[in-house]
């Protein structure tokens, strides 16, 4: 919680005007409890910042860091609270469909209606795309799904097609929302900018400090339009969409759901169990973000996991370990070879033609990502590349960012969490030494970068949020009945994280697919193992999990087209 004290909880009744902190007292309870909104506790610590940094000073702190250290004694200001008729209040309001992602049947849909920043609630409002999908069922329980997805930046409501091929709306509705900043909300924070970025970077030294640079100008680019639109960037932030859900069940009139969570979906629905647990009956986090531990250093342990899982299930597949004996070397050597010695070769890419692509070490590490989704080619891939064939590779890496949904992603929203929420908790030496536990076997060029976030911290400088309250990372701990699901190949969110979060959660259930990647809620174990959650939280269905097995290895085959 913002403003963190030692010792007990005692609560005190604050003066008018006024509140002397007690040992327990955080900025986020003082806030909730005095002002009627925990939102609030940046105001707070606004009015008082002076009297709370010369506090930490005494404590022997170099800062409070920004209001997460307050000591008993302190005299804290209260603002006036805000008066009612200026109050912003959530709402839901009625509107069409969108057709970006084809027509949604048995579907109604309307924006719900948020105050963009709840420190200050006089601020604009945000309209937030809602699409409500009608149970397939006749008779649907009364406690629908509420579906939150990742990125953080990806759109909600186009996964709605997935989510009911999987039979998510089997008897339960299902509630989608587009959190704040994505495509179908008002206010978009996507930028094509960063868009074009990537697809430049296909012929790019992914690890060049070059590359870094055009990545932290194409960050200031969109960031500067955006501001000079009016958004606050700041307000983009995972406390703020933990409020927006909280406020969605109330303005639907809904007693209680489910949160169905899926990638940085599941950081959001930690949190928001943590800070609105009311009204939710079971949760289910596939490819699990823990708020507590998730940084941009953090990363390396998932695509280890992953490497490790793809590279074992080779070698128990008796065709595989004969004509791979060693593909797990074999990698890890040529992303050292290719880091000395990149390699630039030209590819036919469907819907973009002829493509130039260079890969050296971090490009190859990072395929991994791609190739953890449709591992049967991996070792085939990997063995034509350390023959001289590099062209199976690099078609996919270039398809995975050439062409796609440029233009819809939220690249924005992604650089609001990562920059406030991730980066300024990890030291630069803190994100390497994490690289070189996972992989000592490659170069300080390559583990410089995490996966997935290379440069993040110029593109965060170039951002300009401000740190979060060491409270974002508090450890979700919780009885509501939780599913942690994850993939063993998940190069992302690897399993292990599944684990590391049910520890705290006292009614959590467990399961891990093997040769599943990220996400699992479209597979069909996993789709039947959350679906019977959901129907039971303290014994779902489970047995199909012992029969999902790595797909079959391909050990022959021809080379990606150069033409």
């Amino acid at each position: 919680m913002p403003g963190r004290t030692p010792g007990d909880s005692r609560t005190v009744r604050a003066q008018a005007g006024s509140h002397t902190v007690i040992s327990g007292n955080t900025l986020w309870d003082i806030a909730q409890r005095t002002l009627g909104s925990a939102q609030r506790w940046d105001t707070v610590y606004s009015l008082n910042r002076q009297t709370i940094e010369d506090a930490a000073r005494r404590h022997g702190h170099p800062s409070s860091d920004r209001g997460h250290w307050i000591f008993p004694g302190t005299v804290l200001s209260l603002p006036q609270p805000v008066p009612a008729q200026t109050q912003s209040t959530s709402r839901f309001e009625s509107a069409p469909c969108p057709a970006t992602y084809g027509a949604l049947e048995n579907t109604r849909c309307g924006f719900l209606v948020v105050p963009e920043n709840r420190a200050h609630p006089t601020a604009r409002t945000l309209r937030l795309a809602v699409a409500l999908v009608r149970s397939a069922s006749s008779a649907p329980h009364s406690d629908p799904i509420v579906f939150l997805t990742g990125g953080p930046g990806a759109d909600g409501l186009g996964n709605i097609a997935e989510l009911t091929e999987a039979g998510m709306n089997r008897d339960r509705d299902l509630v989608v929302l587009s959190q704040r900043g994505t495509f179908s909300s008002q206010r978009p924070l996507t930028c094509p900018e960063i868009d074009r970025f990537y697809a430049d970077r296909v012929h790019l030294a992914y690890d060049a400090p070059a590359t870094g640079d055009r990545y932290a100008q194409a960050a200031a680019r969109c960031h500067e339009r955006l501001t000079a639109q009016g958004v606050d960037p700041a307000a983009y932030n995972t406390s703020e969409n933990a409020a927006d859900v909280a406020d969605l069940r109330r303005v639907l009139g809904i007693r209680e759901w489910n949160v169905l969570s899926h990638s940085y979906g599941t950081q959001l629905a930690l949190t928001y169990m943590r800070m609105f647990p009311e009204g939710v009956r079971s949760v289910t986090v596939d490819g699990v973000v823990p708020p507590s531990v998730a940084t941009p250093g953090w990363t390396w342990s998932s695509m280890r996991e992953a490497f490790d899982n793809i590279v074992g299930a080779c070698a128990a597949q008796p065709s595989c370990r004969k004509r791979y004996p060693d593909i797990g070397a074999t990698f890890l050597r040529m992303v050292r070879e290719l880091e000395a010695r990149p390699v630039t070769t030209h590819v036919t890419v469907p819907q973009a033609g002829r493509v130039k692509v260079v890969l050296d070490g971090g490009a190859l590490l990072n395929w991994t990502v791609r190739a953890s989704h449709a591992p049967a080619d991996f070792p085939l891939a990997v063995d034509e590349l350390a023959h001289g064939r590099p062209e199976r590779i690099a078609a996919q890496w270039a398809s995975a960012w050439l062409p796609g949904s440029q233009g819809m992603f939220a690249h924005g929203l992604s650089l609001s969490v990562w920059c406030s929420e991730w980066v300024p908790f990890e030291t630069p030496a803190e994100q390497l030494a994490e690289g070189q536990r996972a992989f000592p076997e490659l170069p300080r060029s390559v583990l410089a970068q995490a996966p997935q976030l290379p440069f993040l911290r110029q593109a965060c400088q170039a951002w300009g949020v401000p740190k979060a309250p060491g409270s974002v990372r508090a450890v979700t701990r919780s009885s509501i009945p939780t599913l942690a699901i994850s993939g063993s190949f998940d190069a992302q969110t690897g399993a292990q994280w599944g684990r590391f979060v049910a520890s705290t959660l006292s009614r959590s259930t467990v399961v891990t697919l093997a040769g599943v990647a990220h996400g699992t809620f479209d597979h069909p174990c996993g789709a039947k193992v959350i679906t019977s959650f959901f129907d039971d939280p303290d014994s779902p269905d489970t047995r199909c999990v012992t029969s999902v097995k790595p797909v079959p290895f391909i050990t022959a085959g021809e080379g990606a087209g150069t033409s």
